[in-house]
């Protein structure tokens, strides 16, 4: 009797797994990472041509767009240029203040100012509307936010593109998010010149536009193939 408990205790353990074999790397477990951004957003009205959707490093989308789901992410534009980006193409990010998930399919964003992890500029769209609707549907939500890197797939999200149909969808924003202040200016150098030209850059209405574009797309330096 005695020896079948025996017995039944050893077949009841269990072994440590093994270590990774020569080489190999360990699971990823913090592979998830809450960040602090700087997020503003570019559309098709103030695109370089205007009314462009070209994007310069696509994953999911030849042209920007995306629902904002986790199968079907928005387009962003991230610091750097293609071989020297703070992201690589394909990174997905979640943003809560606007409910979506989003990709990195674009370059040439301005560089993150001071006391942020990085600089996200959206794709919003705005197709349907006028420079100034989606100018204001861009002030709305630009600003100092959380985002989470590599998220999961069951977040909140407030599915299609944050202009469309006349109207900006996104949540109520905080009334301060804070405002652009970095005297490096735009991450592109000297090619990042769209509307780089006031660097006062106060956030509020109208203020982010001078930091939040910079060389987006190709990056031939070809303006017609360009987001700026």
């Amino acid at each position: 009797m005695l020896g079948a408990v025996v017995v039944l205790a050893c077949g009841c353990s269990k072994s440590a797994p093994p270590p990774p074999a020569p080489g190999e790397q360990p699971p990823q477990a913090g592979a998830q990472k809450q960040l602090n951004i700087w997020l503003t957003g570019y559309s098709w009205q103030d695109n370089t041509p205007p009314g462009s959707s070209i994007v310069g490093e696509p994953v999911l989308h030849k042209e920007a767009g995306g629902q904002g789901t986790f199968a079907d992410p928005i387009t962003v534009a991230a610091p750097g240029h293609k071989g020297d980006m703070d992201w690589k193409p394909g990174t997905k990010f979640y943003l809560p203040t606007v409910q979506r998930y989003v990709i990195v399919e674009d370059s040439g964003a301005a560089k993150a100012p001071d006391g942020t992890d990085t600089h996200l500029d959206m794709w919003i769209d705005g197709q349907s509307g006028t420079k100034q609707a989606t100018d204001d549907c861009e002030n709305s939500f630009t600003g100092t936010v959380p985002a989470q890197l590599n998220p999961p797939d069951n977040l909140p999200v407030m599915a299609g593109p944050i202009f469309a149909a006349g109207k900006c969808n996104v949540p109520a924003q905080a009334a301060n998010m804070g405002t652009y202040q970095d005297a490096g200016g735009d991450s592109s150098g000297d090619s990042g010149d769209s509307d780089d030209s006031d660097d006062s850059g106060d956030g509020d209405s109208g203020g982010h536009h001078s930091h939040h574009h910079g060389h987006h797309g190709d990056d031939n330096n070809d303006d017609d193939d360009n987001n700026s």
